[in-house]
């Protein structure tokens, strides 16, 4: 799985959801993207099981002001790994604007599959009752 950058991606996306066509699941995830775990691992107090004799080292807390990128995950859930379908791809803070607003686009288009549910008519009733 590749990391693409951000037009690949939404043609890939686009690509997956028209084939997909509301047939199967699509999984989407994002979290926040870190480039090296040292950083990570600042600050973090040491164990308290070590032996007396070992000193600990403590590390100056840095401050938290950093901005960190975004990567978002796509897959096509497909259980046979060989054809499984894997899209990623990195978002900077300085893009996240443009980028959400061309990404929820490309979704809205792309998941029709998903309708409102139908409420049954006792949750209707109370519904008209409130209103």
């Amino acid at each position: 799985m590749a990391i693409l950058d951000n037009q690949e991606f939404f043609k890939q996306v686009t690509s997956l959801l028209t084939k997909n066509d509301g047939k199967s699941s699509i999984y989407i995830t994002q979290k926040r993207y870190s480039y090296s775990l040292d950083d990570e691992i600042d600050g973090v107090e040491p164990f308290s099981d070590l032996n007396d004799k070992i000193k600990p080292i403590f590390h100056e807390n840095k401050s938290t002001n950093k901005s960190y990128p975004i990567l978002i995950r796509i897959t096509d859930g497909n259980k046979d790994k060989s054809k499984k379908i894997k899209l990623s791809t990195i978002v900077e803070p300085v893009n996240l604007d443009s980028f959400w607003n061309e990404y929820t686009n490309i979704l809205k288009s792309g998941l029709s599959g998903l309708k409102k549910k139908p409420k049954s008519k006792k949750k209707a009733k109370k519904a008209s009752k409130k209103a």
